[in-house]
């Protein structure tokens, strides 16, 4: 499977950003992996507002709105569907692999992984619940069931963090197996509750640092995955090295360090600043696609 790692202009063309992206940079290029930039990114959480590409690979279309970027800070938001537009999907978006949906809808807080019987699943947090208040829960969940073509499984939204977003909580490690945040160290009560959510479904790993643990510590698991590597937030903090060694430990793939202390002061990490899109499905639809970076994964 070949892949493209999209990334906001605003990491590259910001000085407080440029430091990170030129370690993000050095690091895609040395593992040869192809990447892009989103043209009409408000901000530099594009994992936030681009679509959602299903265990199929199609595409899921959606309201970003989120209550965090109301009033002022309205100008931030970046319609999903023109944004796509602007990437070269304009062929894509009118096709049958491609659906849209009403519902608000945070790309943060959508985690694809399949449970121990290996059905497809979507992990999220009950933010999205409180995100359409018009509907009812239940029609919420039928809708969102139907649009990913997966189970989607509720966890509880850690009110303490406002985004409500499930990458910093759980990432899947493949079938059947997640890794969890660092509760045990962050908060033991809220992890019991987690796990009672998930522990049916899931072999689950925590990641866990004792008396290394800092506050910025909740950064490490908002990690992008590459094909053979891992791109692992650090934050010059005591749980840095142990992390890299869990994470590679865990995953079985070697980590990549990239210093971010500028972007996780802003709350987010690794895989809120990225999306990735598997290219797979263009060349077996044949879909047009007008991003030149498509064409030499079809031959």
């Amino acid at each position: 499977m070949r892949t493209i790692h999209f990334f906001s202009p605003w990491l590259k063309s910001l000085k407080k950003y440029q430091k990170v992206w030129w370690q993000i940079e050095s690091a895609l290029k040395s593992e040869n992996e192809l990447y892009d930039f989103v043209p009409n990114a408000a901000d530099i959480w594009v994992r936030d507002f681009m679509p959602f590409q299903r265990h199929d690979e199609e595409f899921v279309i959606y309201r970003y709105n989120p209550d965090y970027l109301q009033g002022k800070n309205s100008k931030y938001i970046t319609n999903c569907r023109d944004t796509f537009l602007e990437c070269g999907g304009s062929e894509l978006l009118s096709s049958t692999i491609c659906h849209h949906t009403n519902l608000i809808i945070d790309g943060g807080n959508i985690i694809k992984c399949k449970d121990k019987n290996g059905i497809d699943c979507v992990i999220m947090t009950t933010k999205v619940l409180y995100e359409n208040p018009s509907l009812s829960h239940h029609e919420i969940l039928l809708q969102l069931d139907e649009i990913f073509d997966a189970e989607v499984i509720l966890i509880p939204w850690d009110i303490i963090e406002k985004y409500g977003h499930a990458d910093g909580m759980v990432r899947s490690l493949g079938p059947g197996r997640l890794l969890l945040n660092c509760y045990c160290d962050m908060d033991k009560q809220f992890g019991t509750v987690l796990k009672k959510a998930l522990a049916d479904r899931f072999e689950l790993q925590e990641l866990q640092y004792g008396k290394k643990y800092r506050d910025n510590s909740w950064c490490h698991i908002n990690y992008l995955e590459l094909r053979n590597s891992v791109l692992v937030p650090v934050a010059s903090i005591a749980s840095d090295r142990i992390a890299l060694q869990q994470i590679e430990s865990i995953t079985g793939k070697r980590c990549i360090p990239i210093s971010m202390s500028s972007v996780i002061a802003e709350g987010g990490a690794m895989h809120c600043i990225s999306w990735t899109m598997n290219t797979n499905i263009l060349c077996e639809q044949k879909i047009g696609f007008s991003n030149p970076l498509f064409y030499p994964q079809c031959l």
